[in-house]
């Protein structure tokens, strides 16, 4: 139960995140943070990450949608059977990521992104982030990490 109410509180913390971002930051505008370090801005990203679906935001719409599917059919296979307390973490953390990342897709056809960072690399710095995409990123790193654990405990 406790895996459901982490999904449900990613999605809703990352929904309500993403209604404040839109509601008081205006298009384009920035606000620095920590030296310039961190940075907060307003960005509807409806080309996927780091532009991937340009030429094509249906088709990221579409297969953000099967890997979320899979996921999710992962979290539940994990839920229902002997799976790692990592594996089961780090499936609730991308579910919940993706989740909010493909509901905002389909409703308003963008992804609200919102933080940046200002770090010497140009093509770093310039790409916005939002929450959820480090929720699914740090879930992918707890699930392949639970997995191979796991796999370590069977042949030792």
């Amino acid at each position: 139960m406790v895996y459901l109410l982490i999904v449900l509180g990613i999605f809703v913390l990352e929904y309500n995140l993403k209604n404040y971002t839109d509601s008081h930051r205006i298009q384009g505008a920035k606000e620095e943070y920590f030296g310039g370090k961190l940075i907060l801005r307003n960005y509807h990203n409806s080309e996927g990450g780091f532009g991937i679906f340009k030429k094509n935001p249906q088709l990221g719409v579409k297969i953000s949608g099967v890997v979320l599917v899979c996921v999710i059919w992962e979290f539940v296979k994990a839920l229902f059977g002997s799976a790692a307390a990592l594996v089961k973490l780090g499936l609730s953390f991308a579910a919940g990521g993706g989740l909010s990342n493909y509901y905002d897709r389909v409703t308003k056809g963008y992804v609200t992104d919102y933080v940046s960072f200002g770090v010497k690399n140009r093509k770093l710095r310039n790409t916005v982030f939002n929450l959820s995409d480090f929720f699914i990123f740090i879930g992918a790193v707890l699930f392949a990490v639970g997995r191979v654990f796991t796999e370590y405990r069977k042949k030792s």
